[in-house]
Formats: structure tokens, sequence, C-alpha cells
């Protein structure tokens, strides 16, 4: 069950990181917001196979990354706000 997990799970970490970085390059306010919400979905998808697999560094290295990105989406959201 858990090798399960891991072996399809990095896969969708992997395209959700990719969509993710497509998004936040993005010209566009809406589309950069939707980027940052990507990013927090996979680094912490990414926190939970490292945790899976016994690796702590790279478990809290995914989490402040989730944290940054969510941060990230509220700050801009904000920023937005405020040009409209």
């Amino acid at each position: 069950m858990i090798e399960n997990i891991l072996q399809y799970g990095q896969w969708i970490v992997l395209v959700l990181s990719i969509y993710s970085l497509y998004l936040v390059s993005s010209v566009k306010h809406e589309k950069r917001l939707t980027g940052y919400i990507f990013t927090g979905i996979s680094r912490f998808g990414g926190a939970l196979i490292f945790l899976l697999v016994d690796l702590p560094a790279f478990v809290i290295a995914n989490l402040i990354q989730t944290y940054i990105a969510f941060k990230g989406y509220f700050d801009n959201k904000k920023v937005g706000r405020k040009n409209k």
C-alpha cells in the first residue's frame, strides 16, 4: 500500500510542481494566485511523501515551502485588491 502511494504520489507531486511553476510565472495576476495555491499543494504533498520514507529534513523543507507559497498567495491577493 505504502509503495503504491510512493510510486504514484511522486509523479502526481512532480506534475503539480511543474504546473504550479507554469502558473506562477504568468504575468496575469489571477493565474499567478492559482500558481501559489498549486505550489502549496504540491509542496505539502511532497512533505507527505518524504514523511512516508522517513526523510525529516525534506519534510521540514517542504513544509517551509508550503508556508511561503500560501503566504505569497495571501500577500499577492491583498495587493491585487488594492490595485482594483
